[in-house]
């Protein structure tokens, strides 16, 4: 039996890959990494996927090599005993080196185009084909499908079909009286430095709106406004639905609130890759000054109903990005 290979590298992916086999089921091999609570998350939203646990992530540069090379060595064994007939993840620089090995046709996904490209530079010249929003301006190494919107689409539209709302109530929070935090993602390639006045800009905004606060920390878990840290996974798509805002030092859930028509802002401490400035041009993020934080949030917040118009219009006018990774799918393996 022939397997299509797929490597599961971050939280945000798992709803992606969740959308592609619904709407395109076929067997799959599906391997993930040891990454805060990714692993159960993978099998909470995929149980029926039975993911096979390989390797780790690190966050010094020094380990992220180490954890690399452990990781292609034994993701290679573990093909011995799979037919595997395509590769296909977004951001797994270990996938990419050992389909190539293999000469496995690998397909590449990524919507970071910031410098310095690292993922890009380690995955997409090794890629059959890759799939990357319009709006992608990193570098590209070979044939490439391009698909109008960003990737977070494809993470909510399960969502949209059944918003349960319900996950605010099992940890005991208020409707509307809450915002979630997402820090940002020091020790990634693409932000070395320190988050600055991050937390600073969070306690300025408790303190002037009375609203509490949800933090979705980078190592996993979230800690409650009691300070209680739950280490278990919690359904962010759902918590966010009911909160009063989300405000992120990322991108990823900034993004997925603003296509469910949250108030989102992005405090993220560099220029935002191009998925993010695309919903800031239709009007569903924005990112203020440090001045102007408590205004503009207060300002977002009472144009809920207008959000939610605008967020239906961005999903009507855009497709599912996952018939963009079928596609390069069919050329990869044609």
């Amino acid at each position: 039996m022939r397997f299509m290979w797929i490597d599961i590298a971050n939280e945000p992916h798992v709803r992606l890959w969740k959308r592609f086999l619904s709407r395109y089921p076929q067997k799959a091999l599906i391997t993930v990494r040891r990454k805060g609570l990714l692993v159960d998350l993978v099998n909470r939203i995929m149980p029926e996927s039975k993911p096979i646990i390989i390797g780790r992530w690190e966050s010094d540069e020094a380990e992220k090599i180490r954890a690399f090379a452990d990781r292609v060595r034994e993701l290679t064994i573990l093909l011995d005993n799979y037919d595997v007939n395509l590769a296909i993840s977004k951001g797994s620089a270990e996938q990419a080196r050992v389909a190539f090995g293999l000469s496995i046709p690998f397909v590449a996904l990524n919507d970071n185009d910031l410098p310095p490209h690292i993922i890009t530079k380690l995955t997409f010249p090794l890629s059959k084909v890759a799939v990357v929003p319009e709006c992608f301006s990193g570098p590209i190494y070979g044939p490439v499908i391009r698909f109008p919107g960003v990737f977070e689409i494809s993470h909510v539209l399960d969502y949209l079909k059944n918003p349960t709302k319900k996950e605010h109530r099992r940890l005991g929070l208020d409707e509307g009286k809450y915002f979630v935090v997402r820090p940002p993602p020091v020790g990634s390639h693409y932000l070395k430095e320190e988050a600055g006045s991050f937390d600073l800009l969070i306690y300025k905004l408790l303190k002037e709106t009375g609203l509490k606060e949800v933090r979705f920390l980078r190592k996993g878990g979230i800690k409650l406004p009691s300070g209680r840290i739950i280490k278990s996974v919690v359904d962010g798509l759902d918590l966010m639905s009911t909160s009063a805002g989300v405000i992120s030092g990322g991108g990823t859930m900034a993004r997925e609130a603003a296509i469910l028509g949250i108030p989102s802002i992005s405090l993220f401490p560099r220029e935002d890759p191009c998925v993010s400035k695309v919903l800031m041009n239709a009007g569903l993020l924005i990112k203020p000054k440090a001045s102007k934080l408590v205004k503009e949030f207060i300002f977002i917040s009472k144009a809920r109903d207008e959000l939610k118009d605008l967020a239906h219009k961005f999903l009507n006018e855009h497709g599912d990005p996952v018939d963009a990774i079928a596609e390069a799918i069919r050329l990869a393996t044609s």
